[in-house]
């Protein structure tokens, strides 16, 4: 996609009988999960021709990786990480915050050592700790979009980090909009 117009450059369909989510790019290949099947595909990054299938035993929500591992979540308190070469599952990561767990964490990316959270069904990013699974921040996204402006869209659920450029874009379900935002620390 291009980040200035919003016009799609490529892309895959998917089989009806999958409903994809979460893609994360590692490497010279775009890793994608599923929400029910089960099953993640390996595309090759510059044809998006399928490199392999994998296999995980729980639902997949949201993806991202740190340079070495592949961090997926399915929708509760836990992020899984897993070995980028095949797949197995080699830790996981339980989210909390000072209330105890933090449910619902779907879509992922890693920025600058955090692993960002969209909490479903909410306006809100976690920030957290890779190594301890504590959030050490909230984001709250609350209003950036005017939903009566937008009849029919949904939650946050879009976050991208262009590492280059040091740029954060966020959008939503069914968002007619891109936002790139700038954090500040809160005072």
């Amino acid at each position: 996609m291009d980040p200035a117009s919003g016009r799609v450059l490529k892309e895959i369909r998917l089989a009806p009988s999958y409903f994809g989510e979460g893609i994360t790019v590692f490497g010279d290949r775009i890793v994608q999960l599923t929400w029910r099947s089960q099953v993640g595909f390996v595309y090759d990054k510059k044809s998006f021709r399928l490199r392999k299938r994998f296999a995980y035993p729980h639902e997949g929500w949201g993806i991202t990786h740190d340079g070495k591992r592949i961090i997926m979540s399915d929708g509760t308190s836990v992020l899984h990480v897993l070995d980028p070469k095949d797949f197995h599952e080699t830790a996981i990561i339980r989210v909390y915050d000072e209330r105890g767990p933090v449910t619902g964490l779907n879509e992922l990316e890693y920025v600058q050592g955090a692993i960002f959270a969209n909490v479903w069904p909410t306006d809100k990013i976690a920030v957290i700790d890779p190594g301890t699974g504590r959030v050490k921040a909230w984001i709250d996204l609350r209003g950036l979009l005017a939903k009566s402006d937008s009849p029919g869209v949904d939650v946050l659920n879009g976050i991208a980090y262009d590492a280059r450029g040091d740029r954060l874009f966020v959008t939503g379900k069914l968002w007619p909009k891109l936002f790139e935002i700038r954090l500040s620390k809160e005072q």
